[in-house]
């Protein structure tokens, strides 16, 4: 699960660095997928080279980020990855699910029972794939999250929050 979550979290890093950079140059030019070099036995397949899909990037970039931060204790190995946590095992799928949608093609771990890394991602549907990681997102720990244009008061342990536009922290 380690080197599955390093993976990611590499490729989240450099795709968004690539995207922030895009945006600053105010370049026509789409991203590109990053040169994939996992840990050996980390991945079933090879990435194919080529352009990001520049809408499903731009669309998702902010749960892009979030992710890359719920990920870097593991990555960085400030914190070991336990493969019976629940919420990393779902942190890391939404962050597959995202780079699939951007990448337009599969990504596989060694192991696993699915297209090889690299084969085309086909008909996949983006919303159910943001509306995923948006759930995986605020589910953590003391987490509150509505969706949709919502008002009223949230209460939790130790804050109230009111009406749209409040900061919850």
């Amino acid at each position: 699960m380690t080197k599955g979550i390093g993976f990611l979290y590499d490729q989240l890093g450099e795709l968004l660095k690539r995207h922030r950079e895009r945006k600053d140059a105010k370049a026509a030019e789409p991203v590109q997928i990053p040169p994939a070099a996992p840990a050996a036995g980390t991945l079933s397949g090879q990435l194919t080279a080529g352009p990001v899909d520049q809408q499903a990037l731009d669309q998702n970039a902010g749960q892009l980020a979030r992710l890359y931060g719920l990920l870097t204790p593991y990555a960085s190995g400030m914190i070991t990855a336990d493969p019976s946590d629940r919420q990393l095992a779902e942190e890391a799928d939404a962050t597959r699910r995202l780079l699939e949608l951007v990448y337009q093609q599969h990504i596989t771990f060694a192991g696993e029972q699915r297209p090889a890394t690299g084969r085309p991602l086909g008909d996949q549907d983006a919303a159910a794939a943001g509306r995923y990681a948006a759930q995986v997102i605020a589910s953590g720990e003391r987490a509150v999250a509505i969706g949709g244009d919502n008002s009223g008061t949230i209460t939790t342990g130790d804050r109230t929050v009111s009406g749209p536009g409040d900061d919850p922290r």
